[in-house]
């Protein structure tokens, strides 16, 4: 099959929607696939353009054997709700300068990554005018968490992005989307269950699995005996990441627990900030790590944190469970019951779930689980079998390519 991926973030970002969609492109053209994939250049989640990309314009690369056509983009220093909403149109009008060459290709289905909506809009009509499948894969539902977080309060505005995200899903031929709980919402918007299918994120079970606690990092870090309460991924200002420095903040007498977050994104300088203000000097924060470094980094945490704002509940997923599950860690979840990612914490039995924004009650968690190491093994144990079982790459791509053979009614090499 010749397929169009169109979305703004893809490899080499390491974290979030980019890493999956990469390997997403990367798995298909390793299937035999033709795939060309329409992004934007690499930024995420330092919300800076790295030094090998910087000052370039419209470009083609190759990617494990899929074409990658980069468009630039605006980046905001200080990512405000009025900067995300030009960084976003800013992608969309760029995209514009490869249309021409796209509509000129003979496509046999065209898949949009939702954030951001644009992706949607001119795969859409691509897909309308060559009558071909259009597939919307939803990561994340971008206007809800907008909306009830607090990020846009223009009524106008929301109203528009509302009505454009409807138009999109009435035209897709399959929605995806990576939770339950989000297909569920999704229906709630008019889906038809029989165009819904649940796409999750995967976990690199080869690369990221139980490592030996004490290793190079961990050393590196100073640590010996403390237990480690790590925080890895994405430090956006819609998660709510305050929580962790009020829980150090009150098991600071504590002298073998120690916090460390360690990625990068738009709030990680605030929040250094607030640590330092308060002098917490039981939290350290590290930068994203490297793919080679990051299974150690994994291995290093005795209790792993997922901290979700209480009104982002079915809204997002947290990718950053797939990778706590593979390494055999156990965890601590901030959720509402009733959620996915508290469906997930109970059927994995690998976490504690306490309520979210409430420092408290994840303080008293973390305590818990550093004086029961026997507990922590076993939901490690746990964790990895359910990784294992639930979420391998090979168990979750396989649909994705069932489906686009179903659309497409092309047969598969075999079957000829």
């Amino acid at each position: 099959m010749r397929l169009l991926i169109h979305g703004i973030n893809y490899a080499p970002e390491l974290i979030g929607i980019g890493r999956y969609t990469g390997e997403m492109g990367a798995w298909l053209a390793s299937r035999g696939h033709a795939v060309t994939v329409l992004t934007a250049l690499p930024y995420y989640p330092k919300w800076r353009v790295p030094e090998s990309y910087r000052g370039r314009g419209w470009m083609r690369e190759w990617r494990e054997g899929v074409e990658v056509l980069r468009a630039p983009l605006y980046v905001p220093a200080r990512v405000t709700a009025k900067a995300r909403v030009l960084h976003e149109l800013s992608f969309g009008v760029s995209c514009l300068y490869w249309w021409p060459h796209l509509m000129r290709q003979p496509w046999d289905a065209v898949l949009a990554v939702c954030p951001l909506l644009q992706s949607g809009l001119l795969p859409a009509w691509l897909a309308r005018r060559q009558r071909i499948p259009f597939i919307f894969h939803i990561q994340d539902l971008q206007v809800d968490a907008a909306q009830e977080l607090g990020i846009l309060k223009q009524k106008e505005l929301l109203t528009i992005l509302k009505r454009w995200e409807s138009f999109l899903l009435s035209r897709a031929q399959a929605v995806t989307t990576i939770s339950a709980g989000m297909a569920a919402r999704l229906q709630g918007k008019g889906v038809a269950a029989a165009r819904l299918h649940l796409l999750p994120n995967w976990a690199d079970l080869e690369n990221i699995r139980p490592r030996p606690r004490d290793n190079p990092l961990r050393a590196e870090l100073g640590l010996t005996s403390e237990i480690l309460v790590l925080y890895a991924g994405n430090l956006g200002e819609k998660q709510g990441l305050e929580v962790i420095l009020q829980s150090a903040a009150l098991t600071r007498d504590r002298a073998d627990l120690r916090y460390l977050v360690a990625g990068d994104g738009a709030a990680k300088s605030r929040l250094k900030g607030l640590a330092r203000h308060y002098g917490l000097d039981n939290v350290s924060f590290l930068p994203l790590q490297s793919n080679e470094r990051y299974p150690w980094l994994m291995a290093s945490g005795d209790i792993h944190l997922v901290i979700q704002r209480g009104p982002a509940a079915d809204l997002v997923m947290p990718s950053k469970l797939a990778n706590i599950l593979a390494a055999g860690r156990p965890f601590i979840a901030t959720s509402r019951p009733g959620t996915e990612l508290a469906r997930i914490t109970a059927a994995s039995q690998a976490g504690l779930l306490v309520p979210p924004e409430d420092g408290q009650a994840l303080a008293q968690a973390i305590l818990k689980m550093a004086g029961e190491a026997d507990t922590r093994e076993q939901m490690g144990i746990k964790a990895r079998r359910y990784a294992e079982e639930r979420l391998g790459r090979e168990a979750i791509l396989p649909r994705l390519e069932d489906l686009l053979y179903r659309l497409t009614r092309i047969k598969r090499p075999e079957d000829l």
